[in-house]
């Protein structure tokens, strides 16, 4: 399916764009947070495993994220990855597989390119997706009363119906726009092709992020049964 991802070199940097060629002004701008910042279209920011940057540029509401390391790899390298080709780079397989995903018609971000900056054997890299309009994370919904897990379940499994492998499904990564419609971001070394057992695992992630907060928590006590029953329809 790598098919349908094109590249333009310029020096040590490669951009990557599904379909189609990626407009100029994505490629010079979108990647760069600080020119971004200095010519006034940062519109916010947010951090944890990776940093994201939220910003529009030609009537296009987008955000740009940087690849960075959780866990015990964040201690020797916060950023850089060993350069095994431009095909394992973690934005071309971040961009296949949501054009996988979109072609099946799954809600996930619409991607619009990728930079991959190659030092010798390593490599730092971005991606920039289109935002989800008047969405907010399922944390932030259930402190406002949200509570039909079952839509959940059912999305989840509609993902799962695929064989859709999210590496780090959590409170958030899972959006919830104004007309209710759920949505899977961060896919980040996500993959086509999961187990069962694979998807299982993914579930108990969800949850257990939900536990890490106690108003999450107590709200998915009441409500994760409704997520199983309907999960556990295929």
């Amino acid at each position: 399916m790598t098919r349908h991802l094109k590249v333009q070199q310029s020096g040590s940097a490669y951009f990557i764009s599904p379909d189609a060629q990626a407009p100029d002004w994505l490629e010079k701008i979108a990647f760069d947070p600080a020119e971004l910042a200095r010519a006034g279209h940062i519109q916010g920011q947010a951090s944890g495993r990776a940093q994201a940057w939220f910003f529009s540029l030609n009537d296009t509401a987008m955000v740009l994220r940087h690849y960075q390391r959780g866990g015990l790899p964040a201690h020797f390298s916060a950023d850089r990855y060993l350069w095994l080709g431009l095909t394992r780079s973690r934005p071309w397989r971040e961009l296949n597989v949501l054009n996988r995903l979109r072609a099946l018609n799954l809600p996930v971000p619409l991607p619009l390119g990728g930079r991959v900056e190659r030092t010798q054997f390593f490599y730092t890299a971005d991606i920039v997706t289109e935002q989800i309009p008047a969405s907010a994370t399922l944390a932030e919904r259930i402190t406002q009363g949200w509570n039909d897990w079952a839509a959940l379940g059912q999305r989840l499994r509609d993902f799962h119906a695929v064989g859709a492998g999210h590496a780090d499904l959590n409170v958030r990564n899972i959006l919830i726009d104004e007309q209710a419609k759920i949505w899977l971001i961060d896919w980040d070394r996500g993959h086509m092709g999961a187990g069962r057992q694979q998807q299982k695992t993914s579930l108990k992630r969800l949850r257990r992020s939900l536990a890490r907060e106690p108003a999450l928590d107590a709200a998915a006590q009441k409500g994760w049964r409704a997520l199983e029953r309907a999960y556990q329809a295929f």
